[in-house]
């Protein structure tokens, strides 16, 4: 490949991957903290509103996280070309079955390297200087999302070309992947609860993390590594040991609203 097509290689995935950061956080953002803030007080997880200067502060390093993210989707294209990842397109030749469980793998090992990478970061000696600029946004709204130091960046775009490594990947499978990962990524830093009071407290639903379950990561640390599901906190004993009373107390907020 010639210089001018790596260049447009990479701004074609860096287009993708900056629309998919600002297409779930932007309107996230204006619905739930401009349009219906007032009247969604009542579920905003913690007392008050983060400052101007923090938001913004999330948004430039999320862009930075997209120029990173698109490097190593880059490497992903190269990969490809040379024949070191399986990324198909004829579903025929793996069959339904397995595209469709490919998908929730790859929740699963997402979310396996999420919260064992995640815990790695907040050991003292790299904290600082990995995981500390993420964690500045000690109350974070949609725009924290991508909001990475570089090398956190680097981390986590890495998790895909892990896959890559160890599974042929249909490229529909790959894009459910991406688009239900920024969903979870915005929900995670969102701010506000919206799923229902109990949630938690059900056998069946609280291995889904909801957004009150990453704020408390925020706000108290070292507790609620997960991404997508509780069974790693539960499993190794980092949920945060309130977690569901403070669920509980975000959750019936709405009910003394309304009852007023």
């Amino acid at each position: 490949m010639t210089t001018d097509q790596i260049f447009a290689v990479y701004l074609r995935i860096l287009t993708n991957d900056f629309l998919r950061y600002f297409l779930f956080a932007g309107p996230a953002f204006l619905i739930f903290w401009v349009l219906i803030r007032k009247r969604l007080e009542h579920r905003f997880i913690q007392e008050k509103f983060p400052r101007a200067a923090r938001l913004w502060h999330e948004f430039r390093y999320s862009l930075s996280t997209c120029l990173i993210f698109a490097l190593n989707g880059l490497g992903i294209y190269w990969g490809k070309t040379a024949g070191y990842f399986e990324i198909y397109s004829d579903i025929s030749v793996y069959g339904w079955l397995y595209f469709l469980l490919s998908i929730p793998l790859m929740l699963f090992l997402h979310d396996t390297y999420f919260y064992w990478t995640h815990r790695l970061m907040h050991h003292p000696k790299i904290y600082k200087h990995v995981h500390k600029v993420h964690h500045m946004s000690t109350n974070p709204s949609p725009w924290a999302a991508y909001s990475f130091h570089p090398l956190e960046a680097l981390i986590q775009a890495f998790s895909l070309t892990f896959m890559l490594m160890i599974m042929p990947l249909h490229i529909y499978a790959i894009g459910i992947f991406l688009i239900y990962m920024i969903f979870r990524d915005v929900l995670g830093h969102l701010g506000f609860e919206f799923f229902p009071k109990g949630f938690t407290r059900n056998k069946w639903l609280r291995w889904h993390t909801t957004s009150t379950h990453h704020n408390l990561h925020h706000s108290k640390f070292n507790y609620n590594y997960g991404l997508y599901f509780s069974w790693w906190d539960d499993w190794m004993s980092t949920t945060h040991p309130d977690y569901d009373d403070i669920y509980d107390a975000v959750t019936e907020r709405r009910a003394n609203h309304a009852a007023k």
